[in-house]
């Protein structure tokens, strides 16, 4: 059986180049949202943490979950990630720095969920 998954994903675990950024394999974690997130639109430390253990549990990548690109206008959560503030920037590259700790590669999901998402909490 481990045979035939090794030779059926021979390059799961070799790295690989896309633009000018290698990773380290093919493994990368989907986005995953920060339970922590704070009312000025900060990563908390459980968050930063939980986005640290997949990078040093061998991701080659891991996606921290959600940067809404124009807070005024979605309303789909109650709490977000808000780069126009500046606390919320570096709490990002907090997050940043421990995900790349462990040589994985750390990246952002950018979203927007609509003019009419969540109008309820707006």
């Amino acid at each position: 059986m481990r045979k035939n998954m090794e030779r059926k994903y021979q390059n799961l675990c070799k790295p690989i180049t896309i633009g000018n950024v290698t990773f380290r394999n093919r493994m990368f974690s989907a986005p995953m949202g920060g339970t922590d997130i704070t009312a000025d639109g900060c990563i908390g430390p459980k968050s930063a943490a939980f986005y640290e253990l997949r990078g040093r549990g061998g991701a080659a990548a891991v996606t921290v979950s959600e940067c809404m690109v124009h807070p005024s206008t979605d309303g789909s959560h109650a709490y977000h990630l808000d780069t126009r503030i500046l606390n919320s920037l570096a709490a990002a590259a907090y997050a940043a720095d421990a995900i790349r700790r462990h040589g994985a590669i750390p990246s952002l999901e950018l979203s927007h969920s609509g003019m009419f998402a969540g109008t309820y909490m707006t």
